[in-house]
């Protein structure tokens, strides 16, 4: 399954804040730890208050919220180098989960000290600007593609936009759309999961899937 390239820049892609900060003589295992967590375990709910932000170092999540009736609703998918969870900048207004779908080492960045780096490390800061709008970009594609007049189409975005490769704690690999249920699939495109199963199935008859 071929993954679809997506904007970037090597001087930024490449970047590593872990990595930068520790080269420099710094109490860093005081603000920055690691934990692990199970396939289907959620790291934060809405109700948390987070004291972290959040690196996935192996594996992936999804995040999302929760509709009026309080079913999960997923609005992205993270991998490997991607960061989450609140910045406290929106007045309260964050209501977020975010879960596992495979075993996951995440590394949590006290959330000061986060802030902090991001406003003082110059290099930090150049490269979280590009990360933002990196992240922006990639909604733009999906929400585009919430008006495609074609299930086929917006399967087809999505087969592409997740076809990497993703390895758990385990180095065990996986790709990263197949890990995603058909409600998954349906939220990241605004439409029903019997809508994306009914393409699957169309899609796979006419080898468009594999």
């Amino acid at each position: 399954m071929e993954a679809l390239k997506m904007p970037g820049n090597k001087l930024y892609d490449d970047f590593r804040i872990h990595d930068h900060l520790a080269a420099f003589p710094s109490d860093l295992d005081r603000h920055v730890t690691t934990k692990t967590f199970k396939r289907g375990s959620f790291i934060y709910q809405p109700a948390e208050n987070m004291k972290y932000m959040f690196e996935v170092v192996e594996g992936a999540i999804k995040i999302g919220s929760y509709s009026d009736e309080g079913e999960e609703v997923t609005y992205d998918v993270l991998q490997k180098g991607d960061f989450f969870g609140n910045l406290k900048y929106l007045n309260g207004q964050f209501f977020e989960f975010s879960k596992t779908l495979v075993d996951t080492e995440v590394r949590l960045y006290e959330l000061s000290f986060f802030k902090s780096i991001i406003i003082n490390d110059l290099k930090v800061s150049e490269w979280f600007t590009f990360y933002l709008i990196k992240r922006w970009c990639s909604a733009e594609k999906k929400l585009l593609k919430m008006n495609s007049k074609s299930i086929h189409e917006k399967l087809n975005f999505l087969r592409q936009h997740f076809g990497q490769r993703v390895e758990d704690i385990h180095h065990k690999s996986y790709v990263l759309f197949n890990l995603l249920t058909k409600k998954d699939l349906g939220d990241l495109v605004g439409t029903t999961r019997q809508t994306v199963a009914s393409g699957l199935k169309k899609s796979e008859a006419a080898g468009c899937l594999t």
